[in-house]
């Protein structure tokens, strides 16, 4: 069996990597969704959360997720599995990621500030509210895109785009499978050409 691939979409909060990552995932096969705020809501006691300020402990942390998402996404492609990752990270902590799993392809998706604030805020699937991280929207959607494009790595604007354009906006972007026709529901090949 051939590995699966491996892609890991980042961004500032709210910008839509789940959003997207969850519907590429859809579209494989078989495939992994890692959602790394979930890696870190398995830390039942000391829990270090950026909307409590930053500090070397959150670091660590997020690093910690960082790894251990990488060798739990090079368990599933070893098995066949597409495994789609994504996290609000900066560089250094998908260089992490990438040091245990270096063949895996990184976008960063970006929005202008009015609608990535819109889509920050109006999310309903955390487990606090997003409104206490509009600073790291602003923040964030301004640095990080301009820090992967500076690393080398694709920077792909949402603002405009529905889902379903994102989708195929990523689809050839990555170069995924594109034997099928981009409207259908038919699933993408486990694997880059």
């Amino acid at each position: 069996m051939s590995e699966g691939p491996v892609i890991f979409l980042t961004g500032a909060p709210g910008v839509g990597k789940n959003t997207a990552g969850r519907a590429l995932a859809d579209r494989f096969e078989r495939a992994v969704f890692l959602d790394l705020d979930a890696f870190r809501a398995n830390v039942v006691k000391g829990v270090a959360q950026p909307s409590a300020g930053w500090s070397e402990e959150t670091t660590r942390q997020f690093n910690l997720a960082h790894v251990a998402a990488g060798r739990v996404a090079k368990l599933y492609s070893d098995a066949g599995f597409a495994v789609v990752i994504a996290h609000c990270s900066n560089v250094d902590m998908v260089t992490l990621f990438l040091s245990e799993f270096p063949e895996a392809k990184v976008v960063c998706l970006r929005a202008d500030l009015d609608t990535n604030r819109e889509r920050n805020n109006t999310r309903t699937n955390k487990s606090f509210d997003p409104r206490e991280i509009e600073y790291l929207v602003v923040e964030l959607g301004k640095v990080l895109p301009d820090a992967f494009a500076q690393a080398g790595y694709p920077v792909l604007d949402t603002t405009r785009q529905t889902v379903a354009e994102t989708l195929s906006a990523l689809v050839n972007m990555l170069a995924l499978g594109t034997r099928h026709d981009p409207d259908s529901d038919l699933p993408i090949h486990n694997r880059l050409q």
